[in-house]
């Protein structure tokens, strides 16, 4: 069957009161045939349909080698009830949230949630690929929260709750990457 119909990716993540355990769905292209270049910042669009009204998105891009070690390469975050933009500022690669009120998301309704990517720079090396992680927390210790104060993270929401990522044809979830690589045949790269 074509995308059109492909079912949603989910997760359920339980309250960190209840376990220790972040539930991370995530992504990856297929490896780099040639040295690719992005520079700037991006945006990740999510068509998402939670079963609580709110959450947090927490998304993290990553450089995995072919020995499976990886690089965090930028970060993504919006609470689901800030998803409102700001349309005369908001651009396609560069979405912006006025966070000036909370408006509640209801329950099994799927919802567009744009996250700006922050600002980046990395060269894919042949063999690399680009995995993202999507989580509603950020997970306790790993090779990259190792590195960050311990106020450094967001508040988990608190409760349990179900994602469903939804990347079909009607609800096309996507990344707005900037590459800067161009092809021999001058088109820009893509993964």
């Amino acid at each position: 069957m074509g995308a059109e119909y492909a079912a949603p990716d989910g997760f359920y993540q339980a309250p960190l009161t209840v376990t220790d355990k972040v539930e991370i769905i995530g992504w990856s292209t297929a490896a780099f045939t040639e040295p690719t270049e992005l520079i700037g910042q991006g945006a990740a669009h999510l068509f998402a349909e939670i079963d609580q009204p709110d959450t947090n998105f927490i998304l993290r891009l990553w450089d995995q080698a072919p020995t499976g070690g990886r690089q965090l390469v930028t970060t993504a975050y919006l609470k689901a009830s800030h998803r409102e933009l700001d349309e005369e500022r908001t651009t396609e690669g560069d979405p912006r949230h006025p966070h000036t009120r909370a408006v509640p998301v209801e329950p099994g309704r799927i919802e567009e949630y744009v996250l700006r990517i922050h600002p980046f720079a990395a060269t894919f090396l042949p063999g690399h690929k680009l995995v993202v992680e999507l989580s509603n927390d950020e997970p306790l210790a790993d090779e990259h929260n190792a590195l960050l104060p311990p106020d450094a993270f967001h508040l988990p929401v608190g409760r349990p709750v179900t994602h469903k990522i939804y990347r079909d044809a009607a609800h096309p979830s996507r990344l707005v990457l900037p590459f800067t690589t161009v092809r021999a045949d001058g088109e820009p790269a893509s993964v």
